[in-house]
This record gives structure tokens, sequence and C-alpha cells, in this order.
């Protein structure tokens, strides 16, 4: 179960509005298609994947009164396989009508303290945490520019995808959260723990600290330091991350940036001795953002795109704004083993193993390409490209990806 503290308005007064003052809807149509090329790094099998996904989002809010206000998104989904290579485990054309938020809000139930129950949200601002709708409850509390939030959730209590019957998670999380905001800063102290109730038996706790924000008006920086310990099954979990960046944006034609980052994931030297010691995600992350451009992107790179366990990633960014509603950025990144171990990347799109006995994995460099100058429209285009390093062999070869996306609001 999950706990999390966020902080609501509160409104005084309880009057009951006509539906047409209180009822709000957007809808959002989307087309992408995703291309994957050699994602086991092998030149001589042919597992390439070019896949459309058409969607729509149906956003549904309603004001009952000044203290309580409901929401309903539902996002119905198409995937149609374009083309697969013939030595890829064959893939099969979807239909989805996801849930994807189901709550009402209520202000000042008690002392300042606002409530959301239902299925809602979790996204922290680089999805280093959680990037989730998780069902539960969540309490919000503020006062003097501090902000506590606590939760107890599921993920999917009732199955996301409403044309499916397969049985949900059994993972319950609690979580804690204090937010302090001093000046144009953020600051968050999180304490994040997972209770796995099903037969794999991990409980899992996470806690540490996020902050971003401004050091002059040209500089922003980014920090995240967490440690991560519980059990998996009879072995004790010992891990530790950080992610820390700044990103320098210069006052000249089309506000060029440069942005230095780097990650770590620690690993565990001697798997036998009952303590694990890698780092590892929640599993709710979905590790995107975006330096000083309108889009967001991976983190750690668009082809390989891995849990920080493990692991190192050092990042290189080149932005510039041709207009205020679009940019251009060039990221590269460089991935290192924390300990030579045989296996696949946590959590990676590249399936290939590393040999356990390098510590290079590879190199990316990503192009990602954003237009929203036109009003509720919006263009987007992510193209990777990723070299293996010794740690996959000296046969390995290079994959790609490729994303294509408009959006339109209405």
């Amino acid at each position: 179960m999950l706990m999390v503290l966020m902080v609501a308005p509160v409104s005084a007064g309880s009057a009951w509005r006509p539906l047409w003052e209180s009822l709000e809807i957007e809808t959002t149509l989307e087309a992408r298609v995703d291309l994957r090329d050699n994602p086991d790094l092998d030149a001589d099998t042919a597992d390439d994947l070019a896949v459309f996904t058409a969607e729509m989002s149906l956003d549904v809010g309603y004001r009952f009164s000044d203290r309580a206000w409901g929401f309903l998104s539902l996002e119905p989904k198409g995937r149609l396989i374009l083309h697969q290579g013939r030595d890829r485990t064959p893939e099969r054309d979807q239909s989805e009508l996801d849930l994807k938020e189901l709550f009402i809000d209520i202000d000042d139930v008690y002392a300042r303290t606002g409530l959301r129950a239902g299925r809602q949200e979790f996204k922290d601002r680089r999805q280093w945490l959680y990037d989730a709708e998780l069902d539960g409850v969540r309490l919000i509390r503020e006062w003097n520019g501090i902000a506590l939030e606590a939760a107890v959730t599921r993920e999917n209590i009732v199955t996301d995808n409403l044309l499916d019957d397969r049985e949900p998670t059994r993972i319950n999380n609690y979580f804690l959260l204090g937010r302090f905001q001093p000046a144009t800063h953020n600051l968050d102290a999180f304490w994040l723990i997972f209770d796995d109730r099903s037969d794999d038996d991990q409980s899992p706790m996470f806690f540490g600290i996020q902050a971003d924000g401004p050091v002059t008006d040209a500089l922003d920086y980014w920090l995240a330091l967490a440690q991560v310990r519980g059990q998996d099954g009879a072995t004790r979990i010992r891990g530790e991350g950080f992610d820390l960046g700044a990103t320098y944006r210069f006052d000249t034609q089309w506000t060029p940036s440069v942005t230095m980052g780097y990650a770590f994931g620690s690993g565990d030297s001697d798997p036998d001795d009952g303590v694990d010691r890698n780092f590892r995600q929640t599993e709710l992350q979905d590790n995107a953002s975006r330096f000083h451009g309108v889009e967001e992107f991976q983190l750690y790179g668009e082809t390989l795109a891995p849990e920080l366990s493990n692991l190192s990633v050092t990042t290189l960014g080149f932005g510039v704004r041709p207009s205020p509603r679009s940019s251009i950025d060039l990221v590269y990144h460089r991935y290192r083993q924390a300990e030579p171990v045989e296996g696949r990347l946590r959590g990676a799109r590249i399936r290939a193993q590393t040999d356990g006995e390098h510590l290079d994995v590879g190199q990316s460099i990503d192009l990602i390409i954003g237009y929203h100058e036109i009003s509720d429209f919006r263009m987007r285009a992510k193209l990777g490209y990723f070299t293996p390093g010794k740690a996959f062999g000296n046969k390995a070869r290079s994959a790609y990806s490729a994303e294509f996306e408009i959006e339109y609001r209405f």
C-alpha cells in the first residue's frame, strides 16, 4: 500500500451548483508510431518491431460543491502491429479501454486537511519514484510553505484495462512525503514501503530526498538520493542510488542550453552472502522529464532505457529553443556497471545479456524534437541510437529506436 500527503486547496461553504456550471470535459486524440530495431544486439536475428498506436483520452471533472470535486479519465486505445521480425516472439494487435483515474477530492475534511479517494495519479517531477495510477486514499495537509502527504494504495484493485480479466497485482503501498518550498526551490523527503502479498514475497522500503530549483537566473539543478532496505524472500536488501545534474541556459538567440548529469545505482559484488546490495527503483518509475525543452524524454536513454540498478549513467545534453513552444535536444549517455554481473540489465528495453566480466555497457545518443506552437496541437519525435560496450561481447551490434507522435486536444 502507498502513503502520500498532498495539499489540496481549502474552500469554505458547501453549496451545490447546477450541472452546466460544474461540469468540465476535455478530450485528447493521439497517434503514435514506435520503431525498435535489434533489441537483442544480434545482427543475425530479425527481431525488429513497428507498432502504430491510436488512443483517445476522455477527462470529465465535476464540482459537486465548493468542497467536493470528482474526476474521471477513460482511455480507449488500439495497438496495431505494422511489422515484426521473423525471429521475434509474435505479438498481436490489441484493443484496450483503460480506466486511468476515478476519484473524489474533499477539501478541509479536518483542520485544513484534504482527502482524495479512488484511482489517482502519483507522479514526481522527474518520475524517478513513480509515474503510475494507484487505487487508494491520500491525505493532504499544508501550512506555512510545508506540505505533508500520506497515502495507502494498491496498484489496480480493479484492472486498468476494463476489457481484460487478468488478476491484478497484490502489492500494497504505504507512502509518506514531506515537501518544503523555500523561495523557488522544491525539497521533498520521502518514505515508501511496498508490501508484496503474492508468492514473490518482496518488501522493499525506500527513503531519501529529492530537490530541484534555480541556482541563478541561468542555472538550474536537480538532486535525488535514495536508499532501499527490506527483504526479498530470505535475502536482505541494502542498496543506494543517486541522480544529480544541472542545466545552464545562455541568453542568446534560440536560448541554447547545456546539461550535465550523473546517476548511480549500487551493485552487488557477492550475490551469495544473503545480502542484495543492488539498488533498485520502485517499478512505478518512468525516469522521464525534460531539461530546458518542451518535450519529455527518457532520462537514461530512449533505446536502452534501463532502471538505475548496478549501473552508472553519465549524461551530456545540448538543446535549443527555436521558438517559445518548440525545442530540439541532443543527449548523450555513457553506461557502466557498478559490478560486472552476467544477465539482462534490470528494466532495460535491450534484451541482450552482459557477460559478467566487463563494466563497459555502452553509449547512446538521442535526438528529441518537440513542436507545440499550434494551439491544442503537439508534434514530437524521439530518435535513439545505442552502441553496445564490451560487457555485451565483441559480436554485439548497435540498436536504434524511433517514436513519432501527434496529439490534439479539444
